[in-house]
């Protein structure tokens, strides 16, 4: 009897004493799963970056492609005439506003000579090392380009302002000019060469006092995003 009573009492007793075990138990093996999951977790998020920085290295090289199939395609209309260049830096000191790039006067660039994108003008030459040249970009205050409006009469000075937008000058209120309209060079100024882009007119305000309009352009080129320039031989 007392072995029985012995079983009777120890039962309970020993299945009380294994629920905190059990507790235990559960408890480590949910922390396992949790730490699998947290490594699992960060396995998978190193793969997403990593597919992530490859889209973002794939979509880089395609829009180089574009941009030296680009270069390359004006290259082939006046192959003599032409240098291809990479930016390699800038330079802003005494209130120029500078693109360096890495071709100089060993590639046959002098100061004065026209600097383009496919999408148009960028600036001038104003500085020529061995191997490095200085281009200053037609948004510096030092710049101004003589343009017409395309497709009308108008024409004045586009000139920069150091930031976005740039002023074009001289344009009388009765001119014919638009927003949205395009400026191309005319040539007249001895330095660019007739028709090329430079920019696009986004305000028009004629109710200033004097007899010209206040006309502002966004260039077509960013200045601060170029990578590759030509350089146009005179």
């Amino acid at each position: 009897m007392a072995k029985t009573g012995l079983g009777e009492i120890s039962g309970p007793l020993l299945r009380v004493a294994g629920k905190p075990a059990d507790g235990i138990r559960y408890v480590f093996q949910n922390y396992v799963n949790l730490v699998g999951t947290k490594r699992e977790n960060a396995d998978l998020q190193k793969k997403l970056d990593a597919l992530l920085l490859e889209h973002q290295r794939l979509s880089d090289l395609e829009q180089e492609n574009k941009r030296l199939k680009a270069i390359l395609n004006l290259m082939e209309q006046r192959p003599k005439t032409m240098v291809a260049a990479r930016v390699v830096g800038e330079d802003v000191k005494n209130w120029f506003r500078c693109l360096i790039v890495d071709k100089g006067r060993t590639s046959g660039l002098a100061p004065k000579m026209p600097v383009i994108t496919p999408k148009g003008l960028v600036g001038q030459v104003v500085e020529c090392d061995r191997w490095v040249t200085k281009v200053m970009v037609i948004s510096d205050t030092n710049s101004s380009v003589d343009v017409y409006v395309e497709g009308r009469n108008s024409r004045g000075i586009l000139e920069g302002t150091g930031q976005n937008p740039l002023k074009l000058k001289y344009i009388r209120k009765n001119d014919e000019i638009e927003v949205g309209d395009k400026l191309i060079t005319s040539g007249m100024d001895g330095i660019y060469p007739k028709g090329l882009a430079t920019g696009i007119v986004t305000t028009i305000n004629r109710n200033k006092p004097g007899i010209f309009a206040e006309v502002e352009v966004i260039p077509f080129n960013n200045f601060t995003r170029l990578e590759e320039v030509l350089i146009v031989k005179k």
